[in-house]
């Protein structure tokens, strides 16, 4: 029960802004935990979502254009903007065209340069304009506002999970080297059949769509990143997530 606690304290001490000071035991159980929790912290972080779009709509009655501006720096707050921080070092590194260990150097660089810059504008912007097609269609708001966060840490996990890490140090090799992958890859075979327990159940045929194309897009970022990169860091792991979910906003404007 203790490993339990700790390994959800760990989740939101490292992957949100909630300030919680206290050091935790970190070994193979609790790590472990904490990796196995970070769906259920994005389902909490889409509640909230949910729950500004439904106290906008019974009281603040703002725009859709404005909701979807509140709704993403929403999402920025919650994060403390952790993985659009990895997105903007890997479109720094990514465009620097140069080889393999020079874009690990840049991965690790604190600086941000012109294109990561223009990375961070390109996504913040993207990710604006699918959710306000989105707000403006008929479609059960609530269910996506929840959901895709939750769906997007799939990948997030499946890409952990799966694939070697690019360095010998840094925190996405400490984790790696110190999770039981045998019980992530459990927890992610039952948030998928979860994932689809819901669709049956709202009869949403959407929700299946968008489950394919994250791991079409998992797939793809996979092979990807190992050319470029030669594996995975912690950058590209939180990269991972943030372009999985805005690209599943962008998607979900097709499937609805």
């Amino acid at each position: 029960m203790k490993n339990i606690v700790v390994s959800l304290l760990l989740s939101f001490q490292f992957f949100t802004s909630i300030p919680i000071r206290k050091q935790f035991t970190m070994n193979r159980n609790t790590v472990t935990g904490m990796f196995i929790w970070l769906p259920i912290i994005s389902l909490l972080m889409g509640m909230s979502n949910g729950m500004l779009f439904f106290l906008n709509n019974e009281y603040f009655q703002f725009s859709p254009l404005l909701l979807a501006i509140i709704l993403v720096i929403a999402g920025i707050a919650m994060s403390g903007g952790l993985h659009l921080d990895g997105w903007i070092d890997m479109c720094d590194a990514y465009f620097s065209y140069q080889d393999q260990k020079k874009r690990l150097e840049i991965l690790s660089d604190p600086r941000v340069g012109a294109f990561g810059a223009i990375g961070l504008i390109v996504i913040l912007l993207l990710k604006i304009g699918f959710y306000y097609e989105v707000l403006t269609s008929d479609v059960n708001h609530i269910v996506y506002l929840i959901l895709i966060p939750f769906i997007s840490r799939i990948a997030m996990l499946l890409y952990f999970l799966t694939m070697q890490t690019a360095k010998t140090d840094g925190l996405a090799t400490y984790f790696k080297t110190n999770v039981i992958h045998k019980y992530i890859f459990i927890s992610i075979v039952i948030y998928i059949i979860l994932i689809f327990g819901v669709a049956i159940y709202i009869e949403s045929f959407t929700i299946f769509l968008l489950m394919f194309f994250l791991l079409l897009y998992y797939f793809f970022y996979r092979k990807w990143t190992k050319k470029n990169f030669g594996g995975m860091t912690g950058d590209l792991l939180g990269a991972i997530y943030e372009s999985s979910e805005t690209l599943l906003w962008g998607a979900l404007i097709f499937f609805i």
